[in-house]
């Protein structure tokens, strides 16, 4: 087994890409030491060294991973089109050349003014199903790809992050009813899709209470006691994020049996148990959430 440092060593491959192309993609799933580092085996070197293989070839980040992994695990067979995704294809996003080019400058006023434009052109749930979300995942592949650095996607992801606090604080004012409670299990980072999925459901008149990323498990506890809240809505972005979401829902449950808990996010359906899944449109998730809840408490709009 080798370190990830190792790991990079030998395959040429930078620390944060090794992270990325298993955080995003699942190329490969490294054991986990006592101390919880990562350990890599020689089939997982081999992985990343088919991946790194093909990218240098031009691969896109995504189609080298869907065929690393079907080399890895079975016989070779070159993808004709990109695998099928729950967004829409990010390259023929209107305004994506003009955005990657503005994180590839660190230009964050030109980053903002891609972000105007796109929600300038209709509603604010309709541009984050079918525009932003997707823009994420195009900026995640030109990432992985090398064509904007980790400063670059941190950046846009700070643009990103403020423009839906604003949003979020603008619709305050409007709800009435039972809260919800709205964040990330503790480890859980990548906030963005709950940030807006927060919006929407403050925008569609739920009282709302956003505890942000990587919450410990008991502040979540005596978040959800204080508050008195009616539903939480768990964030799983990524694999590693389903122990720790299933682990919370099954204590808030336990120490609160009349507690909704629903979860959303690419991993949500691997939760199991009592968490309800959402999907993955923010407008329809809201809907879903309105519905489940109106039959359990009824919520006066404001």
């Amino acid at each position: 087994m080798y370190t990830i440092k190792k790991a990079a060593e030998l395959t040429g491959i930078s620390l944060s890409t090794l992270r990325a192309w298993e955080r995003r993609y699942g190329v490969v799933s490294p054991a986990r030491s006592d101390g919880r580092y990562r350990l890599y085996s020689d089939a997982d070197l081999r992985a990343l060294g088919i991946m790194a293989s093909l990218v240098n070839e031009g691969w896109s980040a995504r189609e080298a991973a869907a065929e690393t992994k079907a080399r890895v695990s079975g016989p070779v067979s070159r993808p004709t089109a990109e695998p099928q995704a729950e967004v829409a294809e990010p390259r023929a996003l209107p305004g994506l050349d003009r955005l990657i080019d503005a994180v590839q400058r660190l230009d964050p006023a030109a980053a903002s003014d891609v972000l105007d434009d796109a929600f300038a052109r209709a509603g604010f749930e309709r541009v984050v199903d079918d525009w932003l979300m997707p823009a994420l995942v195009g900026i995640g592949d030109a990432w992985a790809d090398g064509r904007i650095s980790v400063a670059g996607e941190h950046l846009l992801s700070y643009t990103v992050q403020r423009r839906l606090a604003a949003a979020y604080e603008a619709a305050g004012g409007r709800a009435n009813g039972p809260v919800v409670m709205l964040g990330l299990p503790t480890g859980a980072r990548h906030e963005l899709g709950i940030l807006a999925f927060a919006v929407a459901a403050r925008r569609a008149g739920f009282t709302t209470a956003y505890v942000g990323a990587d919450l410990p498990h008991d502040d979540w506890e005596l978040a959800v006691r204080v508050r008195d809240a009616a539903a939480v809505v768990l964030a799983v972005p990524r694999p590693a994020d389903v122990a720790p979401a299933r682990q919370l829902s099954e204590r808030l449950r336990a120490s609160r049996p009349e507690l909704v808990v629903f979860v959303g996010g690419c991993y949500q359906d691997e939760v199991a148990g009592d968490a309800l899944p959402l999907g993955h449109g923010i407008a329809a998730a809201v809907e879903r959430m309105e519905s489940h809840l109106a039959s359990a408490t009824p919520r006066r709009q404001g």
